[in-house]
């Protein structure tokens, strides 16, 4: 099977015009580029969930690099193996690639534009605005090869040639192999020349003209019912530019889960290609992802015209001698085309059985989904009351934290407050002390004052008696005698 990872390698390196359409890549039918057949459909299915991706590890490739260092290159890549996509190593500051994005598919450090598209986009998809369905001018359905032309065939002669058909760009000629494209403005131009344009003569030769391939188309499988046309295009825009998106539907009008998506570019088809190969991209909640091929609409409309067999062949002659006719029975012919039809209606019956082998199978995967799905929801409710029981029991020991907390503050508070007021009694007993200390100095000093004034007074009264002798004798009178106190110091009081 071609990868479609080096494909896009090759066709990136090579402009589109410079490519012949039988040098394009070829897929064959029935190959599936889409990855292996996951998923079931889910009766229960809604748009809560936009689109979104979620990337398998690709089993036997090397491990990411090392951490940076700081200011250092990051280490090399480890072993081939199982590689986590959905886990972002660790890489140091300093390293080339540091602060950057990591991107799982492209080189370290380039920022994954598709994830960033998908995370701004993801969401609930129950309105979304319907699309213009008015023709895009320059489209990939435009795009005509033209074969057989002289090798004096030039860019202005194809641009004179369509003139009378509209607009035309991207001239592309290539004389060596006789072939050229070129692009028309709108369909209904692109069909009205090939039309009248193919097998004139042109310059000595009859061309050949019809719709060249398009590459940037790709087929869309395992799409839910719920899928529209608006939805289809809203999720594979992230890829790049889409020019056009619908879901296929049967003959009654309902989806038969496939779908087209035609991009402007061949690039941006291979992208999706690889990235929904790699990855599991979803369009709605149901685990059912899509499987996307590259795909190249057929031209049927014109058939193959009798202009185009080659006649000069042997075989021409062999096969054309005979004409329309029914086989007589039990003849030879009757016998050989008998089996054909058998083989034909055992194929059809074993693509049958491979039907309804498919339905059961898939009914089966729908069950075990909802079944799953019944778990993981039950799992998750689970882990939720698991966090918030580790979230009460959390709180509670914060409260009983805080509360020890304020309880020790409550008796650091109460212990300082007993203190402070013994404190604050001992500096009240002691300037009451120092009071009566001062008053009792004060009393003393008085005391001594007053003892001094009566030392004074008595010393004034030992200075007297002699004249009062002195009078007494004069009138002829005793003298008055008066109380003396004695004075003892050590005792400090008056003794008559």
């Amino acid at each position: 099977m071609a990868n479609p990872i080096k494909a896009e390698t090759t066709v990136q390196d090579e402009p589109e015009a410079d490519r012949d359409p039988q040098q394009e890549i070829q897929h064959p039918p029935g190959q599936n580029f889409g990855g292996p057949k996951r998923g079931g459909h889910n009766r229960f299915v809604n748009r809560r969930q936009g689109p979104y991706m979620r990337f398998q590890p690709p089993p036997h490739r090397g491990g990411p690099g090392g951490p940076g260092g700081p200011g250092g290159p990051g280490g090399p890549g480890g072993p081939g193996g199982e590689r986590d996509f959905n886990r972002r190593p660790n890489r140091g500051p300093g390293g080339p690639h540091g602060n950057q994005n990591f991107n799982e598919h492209g080189p370290p450090g380039r920022i994954d534009k598709i994830n960033e598209k998908l995370a701004n986009m993801n969401g609930p998809t129950f309105d979304l605005p319907p699309l213009d369905h008015s023709e895009k001018k320059f489209s990939g359905r435009t795009r005509l090869y033209v074969g057989n032309i002289g090798n004096d065939v030039t860019e202005d002669d194809l641009t004179e040639l369509f003139r009378p058909y509209g607009e035309t760009s991207e001239h592309f000629v290539n004389k060596e192999k006789n072939f050229a494209f070129i692009r028309v403005d709108y369909r209904a131009n692109a069909e009205k020349a090939k039309r009248e344009l193919d097998g004139i003569l042109f310059k000595g030769k009859n061309l050949k003209i019809r719709f060249a391939p398009n590459g940037s188309t790709v087929k869309v499988k395992n799409l839910t019912p719920f899928v529209s046309n608006e939805l289809l295009y809203y999720s594979f825009s992230v890829f790049g530019e889409v020019e056009r998106a619908y879901v296929i539907v049967d003959e009654r009008g309902k989806p038969v889960g496939e779908g087209i998506v035609e991009f402007a570019r061949k690039g941006c088809a291979l992208n999706a290609v690889r990235r929904c190969s790699e990855g599991c991209f979803f369009l709605t909640t149901s685990l059912r992802p899509v499987i996307v091929e590259s795909y190249e609409p057929m031209d049927d409309s014109d058939g193959y015209p009798e202009k185009y067999l080659n006649k000069k062949n042997p075989e021409f002659s062999k096969s054309r001698e005979v004409g329309p006719r029914f086989a007589s029975v039990n003849s030879f012919e009757y016998e050989y085309g008998m089996r054909w039809k058998q083989l034909h209606e055992l194929f059809a019956q074993k693509e049958e059985a491979m039907k309804k082998e498919y339905e059961m199978e898939k009914e089966k995967l729908e069950a075990q989904m909802e079944f799953a799905r019944y778990e993981h929801e039950t799992e998750m409710l689970r882990d939720q009351l698991r966090a918030r029981e580790m979230d009460r029991d959390r709180q509670k020991h914060e409260w009983e934290m805080k509360e020890r907390l304020a309880e020790e503050q409550r008796q650091r508070n109460e212990e300082q407050m007993r203190r402070q007021q013994e404190e604050m009694q001992n500096r009240m007993m002691h300037q009451e002390e120092e009071m009566r200390r001062r008053q009792q100095e004060n009393n003393l000093f008085m005391q001594a004052h007053q003892l001094d004034n009566m030392l004074q007074q008595e010393e004034q009264a030992y200075e007297e008696p002699s004249g009062m002798y002195n009078n007494m004798n004069q009138e002829g009178e005793a003298p008055v005698v008066k109380n003396y106190f004695y004075f003892d110091y050590g005792r400090l009081d008056f003794i008559p």
